[in-house]
């Protein structure tokens, strides 16, 4: 599957690359279906077997690689850096409503970088059910477009898909301190699909 955000970017992409080819332009031809192909990869949607949770565990919301667990006032807040080939939906880690959607005006430092967590153009994203998630989803150098697919007040169910980031991107999450985690730093995730703790 693809995600239908990405036809803005394939379609021209491959549009360019047929005429290239009928005017037997070879080498622009290559480069179009290149980019053609380079886009399908990106947008890719795969489809994801959504397993069975136990009480109070809690799905990684985006795909990618912990690069950070740290303290905060509230708790905990654990780092998801998604590089260009990782897969960009994002998906709710737990079952309840939305009732908070919404964009955060800020700056595109590097989404590796510490500075991402609090400057950077984010849209924040609390899910309120059985248990409570609050997460970021965060633009990078190269991820200026964060497009949700849900607005505030709807029904999610645990790894429904929530929305997508263009080009590369950062996932903070803010878990409380009754919150046994399941991944540490370094490890790769997958949206949908890895269970990164639960409540206790």
């Amino acid at each position: 599957m693809i995600a239908k955000d990405g036809l803005i970017f394939i379609i021209p992409a491959f549009f360019f690359a047929g005429l290239f080819w009928y005017f037997r332009l070879y080498l622009p031809f290559s480069f179009f279906l290149i980019l053609t192909f380079a886009f399908l990869f990106f947008f890719r949607n795969p489809p994801r077997n959504i397993p069975v949770l136990e009480k109070g565990e809690f799905l990684s919301p985006a795909d990618g690689r912990v690069i950070e667990i740290v303290k905060t006032e509230k708790g905990k807040r654990l780092s998801i850096f998604l590089a260009l080939y990782n897969v960009h939906v994002f998906r709710a880690p737990v079952s309840g409503e939305l009732v908070t959607v919404k964009l955060v005006r800020g700056k595109f430092h590097p989404a590796y970088r510490l500075e991402a967590s609090t400057e950077n153009e984010r849209v924040k994203i609390v899910i309120e059910g059985e248990n409570r998630a609050e997460f970021d989803v965060i633009a990078g150098v190269a991820a200026r477009r964060i497009k949700p697919w849900k607005k505030e007040n709807e029904k999610v169910k645990a790894g429904e898909l929530l929305g997508i980031v263009m080009f590369g991107s950062r996932t903070d999450i803010y878990i409380p301190d009754n919150f046994d985690l399941y991944v540490k730093k370094g490890d790769r995730v997958k949206g949908g699909i890895t269970k990164i703790g639960r409540f206790i």
